[in-house]
């Protein structure tokens, strides 16, 4: 019996034992949960503050979004070469509303056509121009809209296949 005894003693010594890890651990398990949530909490936070940060971004530059159609915002650069492209890149200076009066015989007497040639004109166009000149003819141009639908529908069903020609 002193055996069975011994074997009582060290089930319920095992028993108590458990118990108290039990206990143990079920106080460690509620830390760690508590420290889990405040971690994914944080977790959280970081990911909306980068998504924040990063989600309307243009890429490493991070330059703001342009307009489509406020063309003054345009590099210079880039309103040369739509003027080029589209032939006008010669036109002459706009001229004002009073170059019919200045340009008549009357208008050549007076004093304003006088300081006007002493001045030089070097037949530079200011960015607002060009901007309003390409803007004007911009929105003047004809849109067919199927040729832009099927064009871009085209473009961005093949954007990642390159074009091969094989010869026979």
């Amino acid at each position: 019996m002193a055996i069975r005894n011994s074997h009582k003693e060290s089930a319920s010594e095992s028993e108590s034992n458990t118990n108290t890890h039990t206990r143990h651990t079920a106080g460690s398990s509620s830390n760690s949960k508590i420290s889990q949530k405040a971690r994914n909490q944080l977790a959280l936070q970081q990911q909306q503050q980068y998504l924040a940060k990063h989600i309307n971004s243009n890429g490493p530059q991070d330059k703001p979004k342009l307009q489509p159609l406020d063309f003054t915002t345009y590099s210079d650069t880039a309103l040369l070469k739509y003027s080029e492209r589209y032939g006008f890149h010669n036109f002459s200076r706009i001229d004002s509303l009073n170059s019919d009066i200045l340009n008549s015989e009357i208008g050549k007497k007076t004093y304003s056509k006088r300081s006007k040639k002493n001045q030089k004109d070097t037949g530079r166009i200011s960015k607002l121009e060009i901007a309003n000149h390409v803007k004007n003819h911009f929105s003047s141009l004809p849109a067919k809209e199927n040729d832009i639908i099927t064009g871009f529908l085209y473009k961005v069903k093949h954007q990642d296949k390159e074009f091969k020609l094989t010869f026979q």
